[in-house]
């Protein structure tokens, strides 16, 4: 992938962005992490992770001090048994150092310069970058989906570039005149 893009685009460089729901969705959650933050490491510029509500589960079932039913039932119901599953024969101090790098991620990533803001699902369009970690990835409301109600100056002009919810073909769909690319093509 990246001799494709540095062959396509040699004059400019290349930066990955992963929208997030890195667990969960496949029996690899651990390998993926482990891949993604050695990935982290080899590339400038360096790559963006984002932390989806995938993460943000795993984390907060993980971070429950008196491992809350709900939480832990959440988590389960959301993939979590796959993601757990994925740790059997693992050091014991791997999770805790992937609950550690998963808590700094990050939930949107601005590229003002290209024009781009990186959310893994939402935005709140009157209020953006102010519109905090709970909006990015929890919440799906009617005025992301809309370009005509964004009202935040810094998304003039911006293409709105998120994942979270697989594409019907598993193809990046590119929607509103190009201002909108959902590219959760599913993959697992």
């Amino acid at each position: 992938m990246t001799g494709y893009t540095r062959d396509v685009f040699p004059d400019r460089p290349v930066q990955f962005i992963h929208l997030g729901d890195l667990v969960d969705r496949a029996p690899a959650s651990c390998g993926v992490i482990n891949y993604l933050m050695e990935f982290e490491a080899q590339f400038s510029p360096r790559p963006v992770t984002l932390r989806g509500n995938h993460e943000q589960i795993m984390i907060d079932a993980a971070g429950s001090s008196d491992r809350d039913p709900a939480e832990w039932r959440s988590w389960i119901m959301n993939g979590g048994q796959e993601t757990l599953e994925s740790y059997v024969g693992q050091p014991r101090p791997l999770m805790k150092r992937h609950l550690t790098w998963l808590r700094s991620l990050p939930t949107l990533h601005q590229a003002e310069a290209e024009g781009q803001v990186f959310v893994h699902k939402d935005v709140d369009s009157d209020r953006l970058p102010a519109c905090g970690e709970k909006v990015h990835k929890r919440t799906r409301r009617r005025e992301f989906l809309d370009p005509r109600c964004w009202t935040a100056p810094r998304l003039w002009r911006q293409r709105m570039v998120y994942g979270h919810t697989p594409t019907q073909a598993s193809l990046p769909e590119l929607a509103a005149h190009g201002i909108k690319l959902n590219a959760d093509t599913g993959g697992v």
